[in-house]
């Protein structure tokens, strides 16, 4: 077969242009710090990068809403603090109001300060987190739980006494923490605070109404201390469930970090570069380019005229 000028020609040219594009492509990924530059390169590698980035971005998601849980929980694990300490510093003043030598006056000052006491309960009751939200209002979250109101006895010896009826209902707010676990990070009101004749709400306005008529307390103190007692068992109880969901928050919080670097050592095998090999190997392309391009001008700069002359 004649080997004609243009076939020697075009020949040195493909190569010299199969050299450029694999010293460019080498570049690139030196540049970019990937071994892969498209899915072409391979779509198996990449088909698989894919996949663990979503798995990565969708665990990285869990471990936002796992802060957003802790967050949420230790809120309401504050306020339910601050309510016990309400009612066992209104358990002591029952108490010292059951004192048969204390005076109306004294019983009265006693009945002041537990209506200084149930407005701070009121005001736990009806906490608010970040968002506006109430935190013991169930799923009505958006309409205070509890409300005040001075209860007006049809008994003229009875004296009125604040009140707060139960507005909310006892859904119970969850957030997604992991792939099969959604954690409550609020609690229905009655579920706290009590409900009918156990709402610490109604255990204290009796029992203040109590002091206020001027009458024997002695029964009223026997009822408000069973009362208050029946109070704190919920709040502890309640307490005892966010600071195990905590324990959960923060374990969960572990395999997170334990999967986000398995993601993470995954991804790095598949997509990052060995830049050792990388450099090693645009050495050897420079070297081969250069070569071809010597060979390309030494073949082109042959003629007839060469071996004429």
């Amino acid at each position: 077969m004649r080997v004609s000028t243009n076939m020697i020609f075009d020949q040195g040219v493909r190569a010299l242009q199969t050299q450029s594009a694999a010293l460019l492509y080498t570049g690139q990924q030196i540049a970019t710090g990937r071994k892969i530059l498209t899915p072409a390169d391979d779509p198996v590698a990449s088909a698989r990068a894919l996949d663990v980035t979503q798995s990565r971005s969708v665990n990285k998601q869990f471990t936002t809403n796992q802060g957003y849980a802790e967050d949420a929980l230790k809120l309401v694990e504050g306020q339910l603090d601050g309510a016990g300490e309400i009612i066992q510093y209104a358990r002591e003043r029952v108490l010292a109001a059951g004192n048969p030598a204390l005076s109306d006056v004294d019983r009265k000052s006693i009945a002041t300060d537990l209506k200084a006491q149930f407005d701070a309960m009121l005001a736990i009751a009806t906490t608010r987190d970040a968002n506006g939200d109430y935190l013991f209002a169930g799923y009505k979250s958006d309409a205070a739980p509890f409300e005040k109101t001075i209860v007006t006895p049809t008994d003229p010896a009875v004296s009125p006494f604040p009140s707060a009826d139960y507005a909310g209902d006892e859904g119970i707010r969850t957030m997604q923490v992991s792939s099969s676990r959604f954690i409550p990070v609020s609690f229905g009101g009655e579920r706290v605070f009590g409900a009918g004749d156990d709402s610490v709400f109604k255990v204290l306005g009796e029992f203040i109404s109590a002091l206020e008529g001027g009458g024997a307390v002695s029964d009223a103190v026997s009822t408000a201390l069973g009362g208050l007692d029946t109070s704190l068992d919920n709040v502890l109880t309640t307490r005892a469930q966010i600071g195990s969901q905590l324990v959960e928050v923060e374990q969960l919080g572990f395999i997170g970090s334990d999967l986000d670097l398995q993601y993470a050592t995954t991804l790095s095998n598949l997509q990052d570069l060995d830049f050792n090999e990388a450099i090693s190997r645009l050495t050897q392309q420079q070297t081969f380019l250069q070569a071809a391009q010597q060979a390309f001008l030494k073949t082109t700069g042959l003629s007839l005229f060469n071996f004429l002359s």
